[in-house]
């Protein structure tokens, strides 16, 4: 069975080969926008979504766009393997950081600290409500979001079921790349593109665990007990 590093590994090597014709950040880009189309039009296929897909892929040769796909596995397969911030760690190692708008990603140790120092004692949360909500005003790939689920996992709390996640980002390739990895690891929540200083929501993408667990339905209930 191949390691998470083996999958960050095999995913850099198989990202430089694709596409050498085209600038590395916008294939970067466009792999992003490939993955969360697909990943959206799995749970409700949208035409108009379709059609976007059909005009990034048309751009490349049919073996780059195998090798998106493939790229994708590599993502599915690292987060399977081990959870973290598996996007954010390759998008520095290509060196693909925008030095000018601060995208630097948080280490995922350091995530994990912070989420734990937070949580605390995770049972003490659950005693008087049956889930929290959780705010991320800048989530960038999601890693917090991430280590925030890895910590309710290992103490045997399923994510989906015990917390909703609302993750902001002004920059649309990092709130793809959280809704692609928010979605693979099961936490439910959206993922809003836009700027949360003052709450301008561009766009608003619910990943497969917000539809899962009925989170309108439990979200409402919360706001409105007595209805």
């Amino acid at each position: 069975m191949k390691s998470v590093i083996d999958h960050e590994r095999a995913f850099i090597s198989l990202f430089n080969q694709t596409a050498r014709y085209h600038h590395r950040h916008q294939v970067f880009e466009d792999f992003v926008s490939c993955s969360v189309i697909a990943l959206q039009n799995v749970l409700s296929f949208c035409e108009k979504r379709e059609q976007k897909y059909l005009r990034i892929v048309a751009r490349y040769e049919k073996p780059d766009v195998i090798r998106m796909a493939k790229l994708l596995a590599h993502v599915v397969d690292g987060l399977d393997d081990s959870p973290g911030d598996f996007l954010g760690r390759v998008f520095m190692q290509l060196e693909l950081g925008d030095k000018y708008r601060a995208q630097f990603f948080t280490p995922w140790d350091v995530a994990i600290m912070m989420a734990r120092m937070q949580l605390g004692n995770v049972t003490d949360h659950f005693k008087d409500k049956p889930f929290f909500t959780l705010s991320e005003p800048a989530c960038g790939a999601g890693c917090m979001v991430l280590a925030y689920a890895a910590v309710l996992r290992d103490a045997g709390y399923s994510p989906h079921r015990y917390m909703w996640v609302s993750a902001t980002d002004i920059d649309p390739l990092a709130a793809g790349m959280a809704y692609i990895q928010l979605s693979l690891s099961g936490v439910a929540g959206e993922i809003v593109i836009g700027n949360a200083l003052n709450d301008e929501r561009r766009r608003v993408l619910y990943t497969f665990g917000h539809y899962q667990g009925d989170w309108s339905s439990r979200l409402r209930s919360a706001l409105n007990p007595a209805a």
